[in-house]
């Protein structure tokens, strides 16, 4: 009897040991960034369908992961992004282009968003033709819309870009028509017109691919609609207090544009965003350290 008593005693003391144990080895699970086991909560991060954008919010989401966020993903044009951003549905867009493409989204919604750091500076935007196209300056394009089919490739309706050309199809009183799509169909318009050599004006920006893809050019903008664009963090304003880390971070986060094509490049090649993010993350680990403090 003294011998059951004894094991008895012996088996509570070990259930109340595992018992105690569990909560905190749970509390490990979410990563060594969750400082003493405490849930840091989740930061949602806004995708467009404009691949150079996946970049740094790969990167970011991968900070904050290191750092014990979860994170989620929430898709939708850039409109919806920005109306996400003011709302509080969305933390982080990375991929403000200011002081043009994006300018009326921020004017819109300045008094939800705000503007945290710069990821890279001076990006090219505007309309673009193959080389053998015998034109430089977007004014040449007067008096030859029939041999452009009149039309000028557009991308997704919701994006900067897009306003900014139905501004230069007007300043420069063009006979030309912006057409609607995605970024794929341009591109792949343009595929095919270059493999043909046909004429084909459409829109162009860095950092993207197409320059090393196709032989390309940027059309002059001589009325200066078009600038070179910073690119920046947009974020909800609540989250300095939400993430402060994170915060930091996006205040000192920058990647070159020649970086961020090679990144595209190698996803171009089958390579996964996050592996490549992971990558550089662990390249620049100790960099990183210091942005986050």
């Amino acid at each position: 009897m003294k011998f059951k008593r004894i094991c008895f005693i012996t088996c509570i003391i070990i259930l109340a040991v595992t018992l105690i144990g569990c909560p905190a080895q749970r509390s490990g699970d979410g990563g060594e960034g969750g400082q003493g086991g405490q849930e840091k909560g989740t930061i949602t991060l806004g995708k467009v369908p404009f691949e150079q954008e996946w970049v740094p919010m790969q990167i970011i989401k991968t900070v904050a992961e290191q750092q014990g966020y979860k994170t989620e993903i929430k898709e939708g044009d850039v409109g919806v992004i920005f109306l996400g951003l003011s709302r509080g549905d969305i933390d982080i867009y990375p991929d403000v282009w200011l002081p043009t493409l994006h300018a009326g989204y921020m004017e819109q919604y300045k008094e939800n968003v705000d503007l945290v750091g710069t990821i890279y500076q001076e990006a090219p935007t505007g309309w673009a033709v193959p080389t053998y196209i015998d034109i430089d300056l977007i004014e040449d394009l007067k008096g030859k819309s029939a041999e452009f089919g009149g039309r000028i490739i557009g991308v997704e309706p919701g994006a900067g870009m897009m306003d900014t050309s139905e501004k230069t199809i007007e300043e420069y009183d063009l006979d030309y028509q912006l057409l609607e799509g995605s970024t794929p169909a341009m591109l792949a318009t343009v595929q095919k017109a270059v493999q043909n050599n046909e004429p084909v004006v459409f829109l162009a920006w860095r950092p993207h691919t197409m320059f090393q893809d196709f032989d390309i050019k940027l059309l002059k903008d001589t009325k200066d609609i078009w600038q070179y664009d910073d690119v920046r963090n947009g974020v909800n304003k609540g989250l300095k207090e939400k993430a402060p880390d994170i915060y930091n971070f996006l205040t000192n986060f920058k990647i070159s544009i020649d970086k961020v094509e090679e990144i595209m490049a190698q996803m171009s090649d089958g390579e996964k965003i996050e592996t490549l993010a992971e990558n550089w993350v662990n390249e620049n680990q100790a960099q990183i350290d210091e942005w986050l403090k």
